[in-house]
């Protein structure tokens, strides 16, 4: 079975191709919204395998979905990733990925590091 992938970001030219290419590596289904204001009730409906998440959008930031989501029984235990171009690539391969305790991946997102943090952090079974 293939694992959910639920992408939360606002800028539609970042998530095709993230899609297309998560799903062209065979383990992953996607779903993607580009509306944070529906973001939460979204992982509500459908609780995903694992959240890649924009911090910086227009109407409701990162942080605060990502705290939402732990509010939430039905997404209070959804793993969140994180996808940030505050954070340069040469700071994230030095550094641990990892920003106030929530693990990260640098924008622009190279596919194959994507793949392999997906698959670290869902690690158990998968739940789709």
């Amino acid at each position: 079975m293939k694992k959910y992938v639920l992408v939360i970001d606002d800028e539609a030219d970042f998530t095709f191709p993230l899609k297309k290419n998560l799903e062209a590596a065979g383990a992953f289904d996607v779903t993607v919204c580009n509306d944070a204001s529906k973001a939460v009730e979204r992982a509500r409906q459908l609780p995903p395998s694992l959240i890649l998440l924009d911090i910086m959008m227009p109407s409701v930031g990162g942080e605060e979905i990502a705290v939402d989501l732990k509010r939430h029984k039905e997404t209070k235990d959804i793993p969140v990733v994180f996808l940030t171009s505050f954070v340069r690539e040469e700071e994230a391969t030095e550094g641990s990925h990892v920003i106030g305790g929530q693990l990260f991946v640098a924008k622009p997102v190279k596919i194959q590091e994507l793949v392999a943090v997906i698959e670290k952090v869902t690690s158990g079974p998968p739940t789709r």
